[in-house]
């Protein structure tokens, strides 16, 4: 019995933190981010097919090589071609030449979210994520953009 209360005591949990403002629900398969709408772009339609680039896991709409696109997969890494139904594009951060494919965009104005630590197990020193919250039924991430563009940009293309 003792033993058990010391590994029990041992456990710490991080409280949640309430957290209040404008957000962008963004969705590529089940991978589901929450971004602060201030460093997301405008959304648009993607107008084509996008074709692979010369760069790995950047892509281009075909005939127009002016701007990049990124697809992602549900572990956040890139995908080699931009699945079907990511139909929506849209800016994340600064840059407005490379357009982010999703297949769901909401725009969530003044939400009160609850957010929760993730384990520490599932943390690693490059993770880009290290809350989530529950919203509509889905584990959505918290992250900034340049977390996700640090994190997305310099891991690769899926292989």
């Amino acid at each position: 019995m003792q033993e058990n209360q010391t590994m029990t005591s041992a456990i710490t949990v991080r409280p949640e933190t309430a957290l209040r403002g404008n957000y962008v629900l963004l969705s590529a398969d089940t991978l589901h981010l929450l971004l602060p709408q201030h460093e997301v772009g405008a959304a648009e339609f993607l107008d084509g097919v996008l074709e692979a680039s010369d760069a790995p896991g950047l892509l281009t709409l075909a005939g127009d090589d002016s701007r990049r696109y990124v697809a992602l997969s549900k572990q956040m890494t890139l995908l080699p071609h931009c699945p079907p139904e990511r139909f929506l594009v849209a800016s994340v951060g600064d840059d407005d030449n490379l357009g982010w494919c999703w297949d769901e965009l909401r725009i969530l104005i003044d939400v009160d979210l609850q957010a929760q630590p993730l384990p520490k197990v599932l943390v690693a020193p490059n993770t880009p994520v290290d809350q989530y919250v529950e919203f509509d039924g889905k584990l959505a991430y918290l992250c900034s953009a340049q977390q996700l563009r640090t994190f997305v940009l310099t891991s690769g293309a899926e292989r």
